[in-house]
Protein backbone atom coordinates (compact mmCIF):
# COMPACT_ATOMS: atom_id res chain seq x y z
CA UNK A 1 0.00 0.00 0.00
CA UNK A 2 1.07 3.14 -0.99
CA UNK A 3 1.60 5.86 1.81
CA UNK A 4 -0.48 8.14 0.08
CA UNK A 5 -3.11 5.88 0.31
CA UNK A 6 -2.47 5.40 3.93
CA UNK A 7 -2.78 9.29 5.12
CA UNK A 8 -5.49 9.42 2.68
CA UNK A 9 -7.32 6.38 4.69
CA UNK A 10 -5.77 8.29 8.28
CA UNK A 11 -7.02 11.55 7.48
CA UNK A 12 -10.99 9.79 6.58
CA UNK A 13 -11.19 8.33 9.65
CA UNK A 14 -10.01 11.83 11.42
CA UNK A 15 -12.20 13.19 9.56
CA UNK A 16 -15.30 10.63 9.86
CA UNK A 17 -14.68 10.90 13.09
CA UNK A 18 -15.17 14.40 14.16
CA UNK A 19 -17.81 14.92 12.08
CA UNK A 20 -19.54 11.75 14.06
CA UNK A 21 -18.78 13.95 17.42
CA UNK A 22 -19.67 17.44 16.09
CA UNK A 23 -23.20 15.98 14.83
CA UNK A 24 -23.63 14.28 17.59
CA UNK A 25 -23.00 17.04 20.10
CA UNK A 26 -24.70 19.62 18.02
CA UNK A 27 -27.63 17.45 17.35
CA UNK A 28 -28.12 16.76 21.61
CA UNK A 29 -27.54 20.34 22.22
CA UNK A 30 -30.48 21.21 20.09
CA UNK A 31 -33.13 17.79 21.10
CA UNK A 32 -32.15 18.25 24.69
CA UNK A 33 -34.69 20.26 27.47
CA UNK A 34 -32.69 23.74 28.65
CA UNK A 35 -34.76 24.50 32.12
CA UNK A 36 -32.26 26.00 34.50
CA UNK A 37 -34.04 26.42 37.43
CA UNK A 38 -31.94 27.46 41.32
CA UNK A 39 -32.20 23.88 42.75
CA UNK A 40 -30.78 21.88 39.12
CA UNK A 41 -27.84 24.30 38.99
CA UNK A 42 -26.81 24.04 42.96
CA UNK A 43 -23.90 21.55 43.62
CA UNK A 44 -24.88 18.15 44.43
CA UNK A 45 -23.24 16.09 46.89
CA UNK A 46 -24.72 12.58 47.34
CA UNK A 47 -27.83 14.24 48.46
CA UNK A 48 -26.15 16.07 51.30
CA UNK A 49 -26.63 19.57 51.44
CA UNK A 50 -23.48 21.68 49.80
CA UNK A 51 -21.02 22.95 52.16
CA UNK A 52 -17.99 25.40 51.68
CA UNK A 53 -16.73 25.78 48.27
CA UNK A 54 -17.20 23.38 45.25
CA UNK A 55 -13.58 24.05 44.20
CA UNK A 56 -11.31 23.71 47.46
CA UNK A 57 -7.61 24.33 47.16
CA UNK A 58 -5.13 21.06 47.51
CA UNK A 59 -1.34 21.20 49.09
CA UNK A 60 0.69 20.87 45.86
CA UNK A 61 2.02 17.71 47.48
CA UNK A 62 -0.49 15.57 46.46
CA UNK A 63 0.47 16.99 42.76
CA UNK A 64 4.44 16.32 43.71
CA UNK A 65 4.17 13.02 44.33
CA UNK A 66 1.58 11.61 41.67
CA UNK A 67 3.74 13.61 38.89
CA UNK A 68 6.49 11.51 40.30
CA UNK A 69 5.02 7.70 40.40
CA UNK A 70 3.47 8.72 37.21
CA UNK A 71 7.12 9.31 35.56
CA UNK A 72 8.87 6.24 37.13
CA UNK A 73 5.41 4.34 36.33
CA UNK A 74 5.68 5.23 32.41
CA UNK A 75 9.61 4.45 32.90
CA UNK A 76 8.47 0.84 34.01
CA UNK A 77 6.85 0.15 30.82
CA UNK A 78 9.72 0.45 29.05
CA UNK A 79 11.62 -2.48 30.44
CA UNK A 80 9.01 -4.73 28.67
CA UNK A 81 10.30 -4.71 25.39
CA UNK A 82 13.99 -5.18 26.31
CA UNK A 83 12.49 -8.12 28.84
CA UNK A 84 10.26 -9.94 26.42
CA UNK A 85 13.74 -9.75 23.80
CA UNK A 86 15.97 -11.50 26.90
CA UNK A 87 13.02 -14.35 27.44
CA UNK A 88 12.71 -15.12 24.17
CA UNK A 89 16.61 -15.30 23.04
CA UNK A 90 17.24 -17.14 26.49
CA UNK A 91 14.35 -19.53 25.44
CA UNK A 92 16.27 -19.80 22.33
CA UNK A 93 19.54 -21.01 24.74
CA UNK A 94 17.51 -23.79 26.09
CA UNK A 95 18.84 -27.01 24.96
CA UNK A 96 15.19 -28.27 26.33
CA UNK A 97 13.17 -26.20 23.79
CA UNK A 98 15.53 -27.37 20.87
CA UNK A 99 15.46 -30.71 19.64
CA UNK A 100 18.02 -32.84 18.23
CA UNK A 101 21.37 -30.60 17.42
CA UNK A 102 22.09 -27.07 16.96
CA UNK A 103 22.20 -27.61 13.55
CA UNK A 104 18.79 -29.19 13.00
CA UNK A 105 17.31 -26.86 14.96
CA UNK A 106 18.88 -24.25 12.80
CA UNK A 107 18.24 -26.12 9.63
CA UNK A 108 14.22 -26.56 11.21
CA UNK A 109 14.25 -22.56 11.74
CA UNK A 110 15.65 -21.93 7.97
CA UNK A 111 12.21 -24.17 6.89
CA UNK A 112 10.24 -22.80 8.99
CA UNK A 113 11.72 -18.64 7.74
CA UNK A 114 11.72 -19.89 3.55
CA UNK A 115 7.78 -20.04 4.14
CA UNK A 116 7.53 -16.84 6.57
CA UNK A 117 8.86 -13.68 4.26
CA UNK A 118 11.39 -11.51 6.01
CA UNK A 119 12.42 -13.47 9.15
CA UNK A 120 15.98 -14.50 9.86
CA UNK A 121 17.59 -17.59 11.18
CA UNK A 122 18.93 -17.01 15.20
CA UNK A 123 21.59 -18.94 16.01
CA UNK A 124 22.98 -19.29 19.45
CA UNK A 125 25.71 -16.83 19.52
CA UNK A 126 23.30 -14.43 17.86
CA UNK A 127 20.60 -15.25 20.52
CA UNK A 128 23.50 -15.07 23.07
CA UNK A 129 24.38 -11.68 21.48
CA UNK A 130 20.73 -10.55 21.93
CA UNK A 131 20.77 -11.42 25.41
CA UNK A 132 23.72 -10.06 26.32
CA UNK A 133 22.37 -6.76 24.58
CA UNK A 134 18.84 -6.71 26.47
CA UNK A 135 20.60 -7.27 30.06
CA UNK A 136 23.11 -3.82 29.03
CA UNK A 137 20.06 -1.95 27.98
CA UNK A 138 17.98 -3.41 30.80
CA UNK A 139 21.26 -2.36 33.63
CA UNK A 140 20.98 1.09 32.73
CA UNK A 141 17.94 2.19 31.88
CA UNK A 142 17.70 0.69 35.56
CA UNK A 143 21.03 2.84 36.61
CA UNK A 144 19.27 5.86 35.01
CA UNK A 145 16.11 5.05 36.84
CA UNK A 146 18.15 4.55 39.88
CA UNK A 147 19.85 7.82 39.77
CA UNK A 148 16.40 10.08 38.97
CA UNK A 149 15.17 8.57 42.13
CA UNK A 150 18.24 8.93 44.38
CA UNK A 151 17.90 12.81 42.87
CA UNK A 152 14.39 13.33 43.46
CA UNK A 153 14.65 11.52 47.33
CA UNK A 154 18.24 13.71 47.90
CA UNK A 155 15.83 17.09 47.01
CA UNK A 156 13.37 16.32 49.26
CA UNK A 157 10.40 15.50 46.95
CA UNK A 158 9.52 12.30 48.96
CA UNK A 159 9.54 13.69 51.95
CA UNK A 160 5.38 14.47 53.16
CA UNK A 161 6.77 17.12 55.47
CA UNK A 162 10.35 18.94 54.70
CA UNK A 163 12.01 19.51 57.45
CA UNK A 164 13.08 23.02 58.89
CA UNK A 165 16.59 23.95 59.96
CA UNK A 166 16.85 23.96 63.49
CA UNK A 167 19.50 26.69 65.44
CA UNK A 168 22.54 24.55 65.36
CA UNK A 169 24.46 26.71 68.16
CA UNK A 170 23.63 28.29 71.63
CA UNK A 171 23.73 31.68 70.02
CA UNK A 172 21.41 30.89 67.00
CA UNK A 173 18.99 29.81 69.30
CA UNK A 174 19.26 33.07 71.78
CA UNK A 175 19.16 34.80 68.45
CA UNK A 176 15.90 33.12 67.45
CA UNK A 177 14.23 33.59 70.90
CA UNK A 178 14.83 37.10 70.78
CA UNK A 179 13.46 38.03 67.39
CA UNK A 180 10.46 35.70 68.51
CA UNK A 181 10.29 37.83 71.14
CA UNK A 182 10.02 41.12 69.36
CA UNK A 183 7.46 39.26 67.01
CA UNK A 184 10.07 39.76 63.83
CA UNK A 185 9.48 35.72 62.82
Amino acid sequence: MLPAAIVAYLALFATVGFLFLFVSLTLGRFLRPHSPTAQKLATYECGEPAVGSGSPQFDLRFYVIALVFLIFEVEVAFFFPPAALFGQSVHLLDPGTQTGTNAEAAENQAVKTADEKEKTVLTPFSARSLALAAMIDLGLFFAILLVAFAFVWRRGDLNWVRAMRHPATPLETAALMARLRQGDV
